[in-house]
């Protein structure tokens, strides 16, 4: 009886159960923006794979993103980067913005004097203007970009402007302070960039040369002096990127 029992149980399932289970296969193509689904149901009458008509899944790569650099906000650059997708490995990326104080160039190069104590007084800040363009390569095999390592020519521009105030006895005299700097690099870095999360983390080191063409102001009032420099010379840099996929 209990043989039996077994017996009708086993072509119950084979009869019933398997013709109800289901295959979802997808699509290794991780640089397509949409993923094919399809669906099989195994049954004794073979159907093959058909493909899912519902709604696709997103591919497992960014095409464009917003970033911002945090840390050049104390160099006075308030810039927004974007990055756009040209092909599986290929990419640019441009920023613009505007800039105003430099705190760390006035810290260590004017010792404050200029944003702390009497001498603030003696100067006055404007904004200036802030620009930057990239080629990124994205040569893993593995990955697609805009997510992975890269490598990336750069060429960049940074203005600043301040007036100092030379006081004569009966006016104060502005003189005007210009900054500007024009940098080409080459930038190594990688991003974490992520579809299914909506923030992502960048980090990259840089080396290239700077063209300085900069107006200083030495001592102070009546005998203030003033002098300028235009020159080439090596630098090298770094940083981290908060990016928002759009």
């Amino acid at each position: 009886m209990r043989t039996a029992y077994y017996i009708s149980l086993f072509f119950f399932l084979h009869g019933f159960i398997l013709p109800a289970q289901v295959v979802l296969q997808t699509s290794n193509d991780t640089a397509q923006k949409k993923t094919t689904v399809k669906v099989s149901v195994l049954n004794p009458h073979g159907k093959k794979p058909v493909a899912y008509d519902g709604h696709s899944m997103p591919a497992d790569s960014v095409q464009q993103a917003l970033k911002i650099n945090p840390a050049n906000f104390l160099r006075g650059e308030f810039s927004l980067y974007y990055e756009y997708r040209l092909a599986r490995k290929f990419s640019v990326e441009a920023a613009a913005g505007v800039t105003y104080i430099d705190y760390i160039y006035e810290l260590t190069q004017n010792n404050g004097r200029f944003i702390f104590n009497s001498g603030a007084n003696s100067a006055k800040f404007y904004s200036g203007v802030a620009g930057r363009f990239q080629f990124r390569w994205y040569p893993s095999k593995y990955e697609t970009a805009i997510t992975g390592y890269y490598i990336a020519p750069e060429i960049s521009y940074r203005s600043y402007k301040m007036d100092y105030l030379m006081n004569t006895g009966l006016i104060l005299e502005p003189h005007r302070i210009n900054r500007k700097y024009t940098d080409l690099r080459l930038q190594f870095g990688h991003q974490d960039a992520d579809p299914y999360d909506p923030f992502f983390w960048e980090w990259y080191l840089s080396a290239g040369v700077r063209h300085f063409n900069e107006d200083f102001v030495t001592r102070a009032g009546l005998d203030a002096e003033f002098t300028h420099e235009d020159y080439w010379g090596p630098i090298i840099g770094g940083g981290i990127k908060l990016g928002f996929n759009l």
